[in-house]
C-alpha cells in the first residue's frame, strides 16, 4: 500500500436540530459518571459501499436531528457541580479524504492497527474536564474509489458503550430514513434520568484514591495490537476447557478472556494477577424503577467485577486455563447474584464503591498486576446501517492505556481482542505460546 495521507477537508459544529428546551438545561450526572475513567474513547466503523449523492450533508442533517434526543452530548461538561450544560454548542463534525482504496486499507490496518488512528478526531479535543472540550467528535473518512469510516471520539463521564452504540444506531436509523425519502422514525424513547435514581455524591468519603508504588509505574509508551480468535480457535479452546470437571460449557467470551488473561499472567513478574471486567448492570440488579425497565437510559451504568488469581509456589507455565475459566465465571456469577438482590441505591452505590476501591487497593499493591477487560461482545455493531448496507469492520482505535478491548467478528462467531500494552510488555505477549497457537 502506498503511504497513506488523511486530509481533514472540513470542520464544523453540529448543533441539535431543535434547541434544547429550559428544562432540560441542566443534565445531572449519577455517580456512575463519577467513577467512569475521565477519558474519551474512540469506535469505528468501516463501509464499502457509500455511493450515494451528497452524502456529507445528510450524515450532518441526520446528526442534528439526533442530538435533540442526545441532547446531552451537543453541551459541555460542569465539573463544578458535575453535571452537563445541555447549551446546544454542538459536536465536532469533520470529514477527510484518505488517498488509498478502502479494500487495501483494511487488509493493512487488520495488522498494523497505527493506521486506524490517522482516522480519529483526536487533535481536536483538550481536557475531558474541560468546560471547552466537545463531548463528542465525529470523523467522516472518504476513501479513494469509495467507501467510508466513521469514527466516534466520546467522553466515558457521559456515557457508556451502550450509550455509545444507542447513540450511533439512532443517528444511521435517522440517516436511513433521509435517504429512503425523508420520513425519518425514531427508534427509542431516550432517557438520560440515572441521576435521578444514583444522584452525584462525595466520592472522597467512600472510595480512597490509588496510591501507586514507583517499582509499578510504567514507562515508555502504549501500543496497541489485534489479535483475532476464529471460530475454529474458539471450538478447541472450549473443547479443551470441556475435559475438566470443573467447567460446562465454557462460553467464548470466557475461554478467550481467559487466554489473554493467561499470557498476561506469565508477561507479569508479579506472584498475583487480578482481572477487571467491565460488567454492565442493564437487568441485572434487583432495584425496581420505571427508569431501569426502560432500556433507552443512556449514561454509564456497570461495574468493575474482579477476578483473582493467587500464584503462589505453582509455575506459571503449568497454569491450566481450565482454573482461570473457573475463576473467572466464579466471579461473574457472585457480582451478578449479589446485583440482582440489591434493591435500594445505596447499597448499589456501596458495591460501586467497594468495587472501585478494590481495583485502587489492587492497583497499589506491589504483588499484584491489574489487567483491565471490556467486552462488547453480544452488542450488535454490524447492524448498525446508515442505509448503504452493514459495516465490514468495527473496532476500537488505539488507546492511551493498559487495557483489552473484545468485539465480535463479523461473522459473529470470532472474537477480536484489540490489546493495549506497554511497548516492551507487547513484544513478549505476541510472543507468549497460548497467542500464537490461538490467533491471527
Amino acid at each position: 500500500m502506498t503511504i497513506m495521507d488523511v486530509q481533514v477537508v472540513s470542520e464544523k459544529m453540529v448543533k441539535p436540530s431543535v434547541p434544547t428546551p429550559d428544562h432540560l438545561r441542566t443534565c445531572k450526572l449519577s455517580f456512575f459518571d463519577q467513577i467512569a475513567p475521565p477519558d474519551h474513547v474512540p469506535i469505528i466503523y468501516f463501509y464499502s459501499n457509500s455511493n450515494i449523492n451528497n452524502i456529507g450533508e445528510l450524515l450532518v442533517k441526520s446528526l442534528s436531528k439526533t442530538l435533540t434526543q442526545f441532547y446531552p452530548l451537543a453541551g459541555r461538561f460542569v465539573l463544578d457541580g458535575f453535571y452537563v450544560d445541555c447549551n446546544d454548542e454542538g459536536v465536532v463534525y469533520l470529514e477527510a479524504e484518505v488517498n488509498v482504496p478502502l479494500d487495501k486499507f483494511l487488509v493493512e490496518a487488520e495488522k498494523n492497527m497505527k493506521l486506524v488512528n490517522e482516522l480519529v478526531p483526536r487533535k481536536n479535543f483538550g481536557k475531558t474536564h474541560s468546560y471547552t472540550t466537545p463531548i463528542v467528535g465525529l470523523q467522516v473518512n472518504f476513501f479513494e474509489c469509495g467507501g467510508l469510516a466513521i469514527c466516534m471520539h466520546l467522553s466515558h463521564i457521559v456515557a457508556d458503550g451502550y450509550t455509545a452504540a444507542a447513540f450511533i444506531k439512532e443517528w444511521a436509523t435517522t440517516t436511513t430514513g433521509l435517504i429512503n425519502g425523508g420520513q425519518v422514525l425514531s427508534s427509542s424513547a431516550i432517557s438520560f434520568d440515572f441521576a435521578s435514581l444514583f444522584p452525584s455524591r462525595d466520592l472522597s468519603v467512600a472510595i480512597k484514591p490509588p496510591q501507586i508504588p514507583s517499582s509499578k509505574k510504567r514507562h515508555g509508551k502504549i501500543v496497541t495490537k489485534r489479535f483475532l480468535f476464529n471460530e475454529n480457535a474458539i471450538s478447541t479452546l472450549k473443547a479443551n476447557v470441556n475435559k475438566s470437571d470443573d467447567i460446562n460449557r465454557p462460553t467464548r467470551v470466557e475461554v478467550v478472556t481467559s487466554v489473554l488473561w493467561k499470557a498476561l499472567i506469565r508477561l507479569s513478574k508479579l506472584p498475583n494477577s487480578t482481572l477487571y471486567l467491565h460488567l454492565s448492570l442493564r437487568g441485572r440488579t434487583g432495584i425496581v424503577s420505571l427508569v431501569l425497565k426502560n432500556p433507552s437510559v443512556c449514561g454509564n451504568f456497570y461495574l468493575q467485577v474482579p477476578a483473582k488469581f493467587k500464584g503462589g509456589n505453582e509455575p506459571k507455565d503449568e497454569l491450566e486455563l481450565h482454573e482461570l475459566v473457573k475463576l473467572f465465571r466464579g466471579s461473574l456469577r457472585n457480582t451478578l447474584k449479589n446485583c440482582s438482590e440489591i434493591s435500594s441505591a445505596d447499597d448499589l452505590f456501596m458495591e460501586a464503591a467497594n468495587n472501585v476501591n478494590e481495583v485502587h487497593e489492587d492497583m497499589g499493591n506491589e504483588e499484584v498486576n491489574v489487567s483491565l477487560f471490556t467486552s462488547l461482545c453480544r452488542m450488535p455493531l454490524y447492524e448498525t446501517e446508515f442505509g448503504w448496507g452493514k459495516p465490514e469492520w468495527v473496532t476500537i482505535p488505539e488507546m492511551t492505556l493498559e487495557i483489552v478491548f473484545l468485539l465480535d467478528t463479523k461473522c459473529g462467531t470470532g472474537i477480536e481482542a484489540i490489546v493495549s500494552l506497554n511497548e516492551k510488555d507487547m513484544l513478549l505477549f505476541e510472543l507468549d505460546p497460548s497467542i500464537t497457537a490461538f490467533t491471527s
